[in-house]
Formats: C-alpha cells, sequence, structure tokens
C-alpha cells in the first residue's frame, strides 16, 4: 500500500525554518559566491532537529502504516524505538522534481495509551552548507519533515494522524552536519526520552508549516542506504604526540564506531583520509575540499559508543586527537554503509593480478552505490555523472542485484530533463546544463544493458520516448550528421593531445550509437516504422563519419589513437573491406608504439576491451591488463584495496570507472555472455577464452532465471569446462576441441549426453545448445 496521488498526502511539511524561504540559483563549474546563491540570504541551519508527536490510542491497534519523509535526512522512532535499518535516508533526488518517502508498519510499535512519534533531522544533500553551492549541489531549504500515520483498528475504524502544527521540536544534539565536511556531536545535548511518551515538551516550540520541496512524492522501492557491514582496523600508530591513526586495511564508504570512557566535556576529534604521509600522519589531499572531520563530546559516566548520522565518508584511515588515555586498536571499528545491492556475481582465476583487479572493482563498485551511481565517496564531488556510470553500468549489473537501483536513478533522470529532448550529463542534479553526448548518451546505454541483463521490455517501453527525443535533439545540434566537440570527451585518456576533450569524431560516435540503440529498442517494441525510419538516419551518420574522419590510405580514424580506431570497430562503423586495416593499425599502436599498454580514458577502456574481444583478439586485451607500469591497472591499483581515478594514481583513491574490465573477466575469461535475441538470460552464451598464461577461469552469476556459472581449466591439452544453467533457460556452449568426437560429457559421449545438442564447428570449438541443468564437459585440444 502507498500513497500514489498528491491528494492521498493530507499531512503538512513542517519544519522549524520559515514558511518560505529564498531558493539557491543555479550554480556551475567556477561559480563565484554572489552567483550561486550565497547573497541570497539563506542562513543554513548546521544543527539537527528534533520533532515530536504524543497521541493517545484507546482501541487494539489491528494494523498501522507511517508513510515519512525528512529532508535532508532522518531517522525515525516510536516509543523510544528506532524504525528501520535505513540510514542517510531519503538517497538525493532533484527535490523539485521527485521526493522520496518511505512505508513502514508500525503495527508492533504502537500500544493502547500514550505513544510518542519522534523524527530526527539532519543536514543532507537537500540542505549544503553554502560554500557547496556551485556545481557540486544547491540549497533547495531548512530541514523539515511529512509524516501520516494511517491506523486501522480491531473494529475496523480508522484513524489518520498526520504531521501538522501541533507538533513540537527542539535542537538535537548533532551540532553540525554536513554530507562533505562530516558531523559532531555533543553527548550533553542529548535529551533523554525525547521520543518516549510523556517527555515534558513543554520548553520545546512549536513547528512551522513550511513549503514542499516541489517534487512528486514516490515511495522509495530500490534497496536503501544500510551499515552493510563492520570491519576492524588492522593497524594503529602514534606519529605525533596525542595523535593516533587507525588503519583499516581497506579503503571504503561509511564512518568509524568510537568508543570512548572519560570525563564528561571532553572532545574527541576524528579525521578521515585514503592515505598517510610517510611519517604515519594523515594525507588528506584526495578529499579537496571536503574537511572530512568528526567529533564527539563526551557525556562522561561509562562507556561511549559514537557513530555519524548524518554523513559519509571514503577512506582507509581515521585519524584520532584528543582520546583520554590511550586507545586501543578495538576502541574503532569501521561501519561499511553502501546502498543494500546483494552481490550476486563472483569471478576468480588462476592469474592474482585479475583477481586484485577484480576486488578493487567490488569494492569501488560498493563504495559509489549511495542510492545512486557515484563517481567518488569523499570528496566534494560525489556525483552522479553519466559517463562514470555507464561505463560501469554492466559490471555493476554482473556483481550485484541493480534492477531495483538502477529503475530508480534512470527515472530520475527522466524526471530531470528539461523538455528540449537533451539528457543531463550528471543526474540527479538541481538544474539542466546543455549535455554532453558521450556522457549523456549513458542514459540511453544504461536503459539497454538493463534490458539486455534482466529481459525486461518495460523498461524500454517506460523510456522509449525519450530515447527518440534525444536522438532527435541530437540532429538538431549536428552538421552534416557530425557533432560539436565534446567537453569531457574520453575522461583522463593519456593519448597524445588528448587533455580535457577528445576529437569530435567521440562525440558523432556517440550519436550513432545511440541512434543504434534507438533502432534496437523499437524492434524490440515492434516499431517497426520507427525502426526503419532511424536506419536511414543511422546510415547517413555513417556515411559523413567516414567521409570525415576516415583516411583509408593509411586505415586510422581521425588522429590515430586507440580510441578513435577501435570505437568505429566496435560500432560497425568501418566498412568490410577496411576492418582488418583499422584492426591492425590498433594493435600495432598497442603493441609495438605503447609495449602492451593502453592510452584510453574512461570511455575508451570500456569500448577498446570490447572492440578487441569482439574482433577475437582477446591475447591483446589480455596483455593490456596484465601490462607492468604506467599507465595500467597493475600500477594503479598497487598498495591500494580501490580503484584510483586517475592511471596516475592521483585524485581520488577510490572511483570505480576504470573497473569496466570487470565485464570482460566474466565475458571473456569466464565465458558467460549473453545473447542479445534472448536476453535475460534466458539463452546463456559459454565461451570461456583459454589464453597462455591462464590455466583457469570460473564465474556465478544470479540472474533473474537463477544461478549462472562456468568454471574450466586447461592443461597440457586437456580441458574441461563445468557450466550451470537455471531452469527455463538454454545455452549455447563453445568447447575447446579437436573434434566433437573427443568430447565427453559426464564421462559419455557428449553427442548422446540428455540436454546437449550438436550444432556446429567453429575455429577450434565445438558448439552445443544445451537446457537447464549442471554439466560435466572435458576435451583435448591436440
Amino acid at each position: 500500500m502507498a500513497l500514489l496521488k498528491p491528494e492521498d498526502w493530507q499531512a503538512k511539511w513542517i519544519g522549524r525554518g520559515p514558511g518560505s524561504e529564498p531558493r539557491g540559483r543555479h550554480g556551475f563549474f567556477n561559480a563565484q559566491p554572489e552567483e550561486s546563491g550565497e547573497g541570497e540570504g539563506v542562513e543554513v541551519d548546521e544543527r539537527s532537529t528534533l520533532i515530536r508527536k504524543e497521541i493517545t490510542l484507546d482501541k487494539s491497534v489491528r494494523r498501522a502504516r507511517i508513510y515519512v519523509c525528512g529532508l535532508g535526512m532522518y531517522e525515525l522512532s516510536i516509543n523510544g524505538r528506532r524504525i528501520g535499518e535505513k540510514v542517510l535516508n531519503p538517497p538525493k533526488t532533484h527535490y523539485r522534481r521527485q521526493v522520496l518517502y518511505d512505508t513502514y508498519d508500525t503495527t508492533n510499535h504502537l500500544a493502547i495509551g500514550r505513544n510518542a512519534i519522534g523524527v530526527h533531522l539532519g543536514n543532507g544533500w537537500f540542505n549544503p552548507l553554502k560554500k557547496y553551492w556551485t556545481w557540486r549541489m544547491q540549497w533547495f531549504g531548512s530541514k523539515r519533515m511529512i509524516l501520516q500515520m494511517h491506523i486501522e483498528y480491531e473494529n475496523g475504524s480508522v484513524q489518520v494522524i498526520t504531521s501538522d502544527e501541533s507538533w513540537r521540536s527542539a535542537p538535537g544534539p548533532v551540532i553540525t552536519s554536513c554530507i562533505y565536511d562530516g558531523e559532531s556531536y555533543d553527548a550533553n545535548e542529548e535529551l533523554p526520552g525525547w521520543d518516549e511518551p510523556n517527555y515534558d515538551d513543554s520548553a520545546w516550540e512549536p513547528v512551522n508549516v513550511v513549503e514542499a520541496p516541489g517534487g512528486e512524492m514516490i515511495s522509495q522501492m530500490m534497496e536503501p542506504i544500510k551499515l552493510i557491514d563492520v570491519i576492524k582496523p588492522v593497524g594503529l600508530s602514534n606519529p605525533e604526540d596525542g595523535v593516533y591513526v587507525y588503519d583499516m586495511g581497506q579503503n571504503f564508504s561509511g564512518w568509524a564506531r568510537l568508543r570512548v570512557e572519560g570525563q564528561g566535556g571532553t572532545r574527541v576529534e576524528l579525521r578521515y583520509a585514503e592515505n598517510v604521509h610517510e611519517d604515519g600522519t594523515l594525507d588528506p589531499e584526495s578529499m579537496n575540499l571536503a574537511r572530512a572531520r568528526g567529533s564527539y563530546i563526551m557525556r562522561g559516566g561509562g562507556e561511549e559508543v559514537y557513530e555519524p548520522r548524518f554523513t559519509y565518508y571514503g577512506f582507509r584511515y581515521v585519524e584520532v586527537k584528543g582520546y583520554p588515555g590511550e586507545p586501543r586498536l578495538k576502541d574503532l571499528e569501521g561501519c561499511v554503509v553502501h546502498s543494500a545491492c546483494e552481490q550476486t556475481g563472483y569471478f576468480e582465476c588462476s592469474n592474482e593480478l585479475i583477481n586484485a583487479i577484480h576486488k578493487c572493482t567490488i569494492w569501488s563498485q560498493r563504495s559509489n552505490l549511495m542510492g545512486f551511481p557515484t563517481d567518488c565517496p569523499q570528496r566534494d564531488e560525489r556525483l552522479g555523472w553519466l559517463g562514470d556510470a555507464h561505463v560501469t553500468a554492466e559490471e555493476a549489473m554482473l556483481n550485484f542485484h541493480m534492477p531495483l537501483f538502477y529503475r530508480n536513478w534512470l527515472g530520475g533522470i527522466q524526471a530531470n530533463r528539461d523538455g528540449s529532448g537533451d539528457v543531463p550529463y550528471i543526474s540527479p542534479r538541481p538544474h539542466m546544463e546543455v549535455g554532453k553526448p558521450d556522457w549523456s548518451s549513458g542514459y540511453l546505454l544504461i536503459v539497454w544493458y538493463y534490458y539486455l541483463h534482466y529481459g525486461d521490455r518495460q523498461i524500454l517501453q517506460e523510456h522509449f520516448d525519450e530515447m527518440r527525443g534525444y536522438v532527435d535533439y541530437l540532429g538538431t545540434t549536428a552538421e552534416d550528421y557530425i557533432l560539436p566537440k565534446s567537453r569531457y570527451g574520453d575522461w583522463l585518456s593519456v593519448a597524445d593531445g588528448w587533455v580535457r576533450g577528445d576529437p569530435e569524431s567521440t562525440t558523432t560516435a556517440f550519436y550513432y550509437f545511440n541512434t543504434k540503440v534507438l533502432i534496437q529498442a523499437a524492434r524490440v517494441l515492434g516499431r517497426e516504422g520507427i525502426a526503419r525510419k532511424y536506419t536511414e538516419l543511422l546510415e547517413r551518420i555513417r556515411e559523413s563519419y567516414n567521409r570525415h574522419f576516415f583516411d583509408s590510405k593509411s586505415g586510422i580514424y581521425d588522429n590515430g589513437s586507440q580510441f578513435s580506431n577501435a570505437f568505429p570497430l566496435l560500432l560497425g562503423i568501418v566498412q568490410d573491406e577496411h576492418r582488418q586495416a583499422v584492426l591492425q593499425n590498433l594493435i600495432h599502436d598497442i603493441v609495438d608504439k605503447q609495449n602492451g599498454h593502453l592510452t584510453t580514458g574512461i570511455l575508451g577502456t570500456k569500448y577498446m576491451i570490447e572492440a578487441l574481444s569482439e574482433a577475437g583478439r582477446d591475447d591483446i586485451a589480455y596483455l593490456i591488463v596484465n601490462s607492468q607500469g604506467y599507465p595500467g591497472w597493475a600500477d594503479m591499483i598497487e598498495g591500494r584495496t580501490t580503484l584510483s581515478e586517475r592511471w596516475n594514481k592521483t585524485g581520488s583513491n577510490n572511483h570505480v570507472m576504470f573497473g569496466s574490465i570487470d565485464t570482460w573477466f566474466y565475458r571473456a575469461l569466464a565465458g558467460i555472455d549473453i545473447d542479445p535475441e534472448q536476453p535475460g538470460y534466458s539463452n546463456v552464451i559459454i565461451k570461456p577464452t583459454v589464453l597462455p598464461g591462464l590455466s583457469w577461469a570460473g564465474a556465478s552469476i544470479e540472474t533473474i532465471l537463477g544461478r549462472v556459472s562456468t568454471d574450466w581449466g586447461y592443461r597440457d591439452g586437456e580441458y574441461r569446462l563445468s557450466i550451470t544453467i537455471p531452469a527455463n533457460a538454454t545455452a549455447t556452449i563453445y568447447v575447446l576441441a579437436r573434434g566433437a568426437e573427443g568430447v565427453t560429457e559426464s564421462g559419455e559421449p557428449a553427442s548422446s549426453s540428455p540436454g546437449v545438442r550438436f550444432i556446429s564447428r567453429e575455429g577450434g570449438y565445438v558448439i552445443y545448445e544445451i537446457g537447464s541443468g549442471t554439466y560435466e564437459f572435458k576435451s583435448l585440444d591436440k
């Protein structure tokens, strides 16, 4: 049950702020304070707010539900008991377009007689400090909440409790809270019993009825942000007098939980960072402007435990100052916090470097699932860049259960648009700037990846009009079907001349890519007329692209960089008679010019690896992945537990965007791939790639139909392949073998094994079709 229409809400938004407030102006890159809203007379109240209401029930309750939202963030309690396990709630949205609310079953929390409802409000994405009113965030208003409780009694009568003027408020014990800067908590400001019945709130102030944020109220249907795990520190040092530094052994998103005992009024200060200097002191450089601090003022009288409520950090190290006495290793632990998307994919192989890259990718992805896909968890950014998100979307779908998460985020992008047909390149965001085709394309691409991984035609139906509108919009910005150069391009490429942005060819290639995806979506939905129309457009883009960017004499595109050649190969832009020349030029650059290294940024890395794999050159992709030194993954992750933002390891230590390689691990090495004609793993393509130096690999994925897994090994010409296919699914499998006569399944000739049907031979593989079940293939390829 949910409140589906605006008129279903009888409650009012309430808070301690004024009834109406000025709104900050749109922020943007390099905004000056007076340009970003600071001159508008808004005062940010950094302190948390407690709001309460007591109600009397005189009958037995059959059922009770609460519908509630608190902005920036909130915690709900009834009769002194915390309701739910969500933290940092609600997740960030464009609050003037969408606001997420929660539904709780509170039947067992109510009793006949007096009952108390308490809401603790803190700052969040909704109300950042003024210094961040630039391109990062924007002020929406002071802290506020709305709550509606429906109580159904045993006698059939119904009562509705709503937030209104009768509720009362007081300042809370969180003295300051900011997503980027951290939180300060004064235990002496706690009000024991404030959320319990019969509390004396006569000194509290009446709340004000305030403006609604303006966005549509939407029930939060995705996995909540939760405390997922608790990890113990692996080291504790004392680099300076009175300064202690904990090493958690892992970079992650969340916070520290502190245990302390001492005199009341003692202030213990915490500071978070990803790195330490050589002398062991904290190195906060990767935090940029984010202060990433916390403090706890003790009440005294025994052991006290503190952890933040309305902020989070990205960190490996925690500095503690002001601790009474000398802290022990067990006095601090790490709380791992992110969206509770279950890990459903697992990969492992005989190559330890690849295993390490995979592990770093998992931790980076976990750290950047915060109700939307963030770029990083630590510095003064943490934004939903579509460029970062789309190159890692398939990796995320392979490793985690993501349909609800992406459905929510894609709906936010849809709502964030401005009516022109353009798509934002960051979402959620409080305003719309002109998109960047190579980044904004992430909207269409993630919709398409969603369909392929989950087989959900509805996602295409829900977003088709916007997908078509975006392709049409791109057409209005093109001249002779060529798009102008983008601001970002293949971000963080190390190719010569690709510092910020890239040649025009990349943006136009994404124009082609979007059009191609639109055609595929139209065909899935049976809109053949639309598909034919855009197929004609696709050919015109292709012709113009080749005319503008391809040098047929040299066999290279644009400036001849790796991405310039790889992307048109992957998309099918290259004419058949030139494909081999372009491929050889790409390989020549990788092997001979770059000594096995890539030069690509976040876009080029994903699509070049895919282009090589599609061309049957997984050996070159494997060479790249295993390359030592700069630039490459081996150098990037040395001494790290997550992926870095840049190949040179500067900037953020916890960006997931170069984790797009993980998709290749699953598809090429473990050999599990999607059949685009039968999406959602209803037919699985199983084709592991055997490469020199790789003796075994395996993976499992919990698909919507059940578990798909592979486990293969190769030694001295003997090949084994174990496969599990779920019920209601089939698989097309490629068994490495010199001939079908030498292939066995569970010890019997494969040709006579139940559920196994021979299809053909291709190269060094024998191809079979199998049904659901578990299979053990063995063969010889010598």
